[in-house]
């Protein structure tokens, strides 16, 4: 999940209305476990049919067609190869999850399915194979999706700088230090419960974040690497509060690491260029198309045994997005 910095920025109720007749770049894989944590059976294993995961699909089908309806066009990026400095904290996340499917499995045995449940979100795995179903789910309904180089956060961060996109939906807070100047966060969990509250979505702007602190990007971008990233663990005892009041005092992590007398990471340009220069495929993003409800009843019908009144909801808001088309039943729009 990144730098945590949500006591730093100002988070804005976000109005739909704002970004319709907009896209809006949406990070694949955090979208991904939020659906297969939350959409779980009574074991906290993820929602399945006939043995296959189904809760990405009934995830990404449900919010990608509520986009749609309220007029905001998603285009989802999928991460690519993750950066050799990230290595460390993929393997500190694989070895917590392999501990808690140890202990889901000794729940299991000692028929403990209260704590069997509580511990199966943390077992979660997004698998090659949901994510090849997911590329198909986006295929099916005409929607644009691509692969990162290496964060799809970053790569979502880069192209909304770049104009192609509105703002970036994603939880991870690492998208203002990509440079996003706008993130939106819940946009998938909007409307729904979620501990008994109503969850809204929020948008977090960042010349808003840089001014309201008196600090530069390139200051930001070093504040992080003092508290903590996915690519440098942070400095003991710096949080965001300390770390903002001494890097306005002092300018510089270097500056900082003098007067605080702690050792700079080896690759510290390294890790400023992944924030600063992040890179992107070059080409540009291309445009969606019509869902065809044909390949989207063969697939979600036929191999995941999708209700028909599942089906027939995303249909409707698919139709009055004017974003559905049928292989059968052609219409003037689809010439």
């Amino acid at each position: 999940m990144g730098c945590n910095l949500r006591d730093l920025a100002t988070a804005h109720p976000l109005d739909l209305g704002e970004f319709s007749g907009q896209r809006v770049a949406v990070d694949v894989f955090l979208n991904a476990y939020q659906f297969i944590t939350s959409l779980t059976g009574a074991d906290g294993k993820p929602l399945s049919y006939e043995g296959r995961p189904v809760a990405h699909l009934m995830g990404f089908l449900d919010r990608a067609t509520w986009m749609l309806e309220n007029g905001i066009e998603p285009v989802f990026i999928f991460d690519g190869h993750p950066h050799e400095l990230k290595m460390e904290t993929l393997a500190g996340r694989r070895i917590r999850k392999d501990n808690a499917n140890a202990k889901w499995e000794a729940a299991i045995e000692a028929e403990d399915m209260a704590l069997a449940k509580k511990l199966g979100p943390q077992t979660a795995e997004y698998t090659r194979e949901m994510v090849a179903q997911t590329k198909r789910l986006f295929d099916c309904l005409g929607l644009v999706w691509i692969e990162a180089p290496m964060e799809a956060e970053g790569a979502g961060a880069v192209r909304c700088a770049n104009g192609e996109v509105a703002a970036v939906a994603s939880q991870d807070w690492d998208t203002l230090l990509y440079g996003s100047p706008v993130m939106i966060r819940n946009l998938t969990s909007h409307g729904r419960r979620k501990f008994g509250r109503m969850v809204v979505a929020e948008k977090i702007v960042l010349a808003e974040l840089l001014e309201n602190h008196n600090i530069t990007r390139e200051q930001l971008v070093d504040l992080a690497i003092m508290i903590g990233t996915d690519f440098h663990p942070g400095i003991r005892g710096i949080g965001p509060k300390t770390g903002l009041k001494l890097i306005r005092e002092h300018g510089t992590m270097e500056a900082v690491a003098e007067v605080k007398d702690f050792e700079m990471p080896e690759d510290i340009e390294t890790i400023r260029g992944l924030f600063h220069n992040h890179p992107i495929h070059p080409e540009p993003l291309p445009e969606s198309t019509k869902a065809v409800e044909e390949r989207l009843r063969e697939f979600l019908q036929g191999e995941f045994g999708f209700s028909e009144r599942r089906l027939k909801r995303a249909l409707k808001r698919l139709a009055n997005a004017n974003h559905l088309k049928s292989d059968s039943q052609p219409t003037l729009f689809d010439f």
